[in-house]
Order: structure tokens, then sequence, then C-alpha cells
């Protein structure tokens, strides 16, 4: 397994990042992303929330590429990542019959594969601590 995470771990930090960092739209094109990305109607009085959202959603991302290039980061940038990625996933399966979660298929399905590649990160840590 753990030639696996060595094989695999800059592309997911930076594949992901990148995916995880387009959430910046919300942050800086509000009305685009809710609309057209996660498919609701925009809600004038709910900006402030979106844009705060995005853009700490686009740092996550930010923080996963750079994580990819400085190793020292990678503990608390996925430890940090595999729970809110696991959460965000929780939320859309959690309404899947609602007719607001459509909208954000694509990016649980990207965060379910992060938390799964995150939950084997840190199993082969584990491994190479044991004797």
């Amino acid at each position: 397994m753990q030639k696996f995470i060595d094989v695999t771990i800059k592309p997911v930090l930076i594949i992901g990042g990148l995916g995880t960092a387009a959430a910046g739209l919300d942050a800086f094109f509000p009305r685009f992303a809710v609309e057209n990305i996660q498919k609701l109607a925009f809600i004038p009085e709910y900006t402030i929330f979106v844009q705060h959202w995005g853009i700490m959603v686009c740092l996550m991302g930010v923080f996963m590429v750079a994580a990819a290039f400085k190793e020292s980061w990678r503990m608390p940038i996925l430890l940090y990542g595999m729970i809110e990625k696991a959460f965000m996933v929780f939320l859309v399966a959690s309404n899947l019959g609602q007719p607001f979660s459509g909208g954000f298929l694509a990016p649980a399905v990207m965060d379910a594969i992060i938390t799964v590649w995150s939950v084997l990160y840190f199993v082969s840590l584990r491994r190479n601590v044991r004797p």
C-alpha cells in the first residue's frame, strides 16, 4: 500500500486540490456559481455566506496543492481535508432525495475519493510506525 500512496500522493493532492479550489468561483462569482454549478436559486441575502464558504474551500484546495510539494504540510492538510470532505459527502448523501443536492453530486464524488485515499494514507503512516 505504501508504494500506491507514494506514486499517487502528488497527483491526488494536485488534481484534488485544483478541483477543491474551484469553489473559489463561489467567492468571486457567487451568482454564477450558485446558479450554474450548484444549480440553485441565487438568494442575495446569502451572498456573504456563499462567498465565505467559497474562499474557505478554495484555500483548502490551494493548501492541498501546496502540500503536494511541501511534505511537512501533508499531515494537517490531509487530516482537516479528510474530515471536511467526509462531512460534505455525508451531507450530500443524507440529502439525496432533495432537489438542492443535485448540484453537489460531482463534488461529493470527488470528496469521497479523496476521503478514501486519505484514510489509506493515514493507514500507511501507521503501518510505517509499527516495528
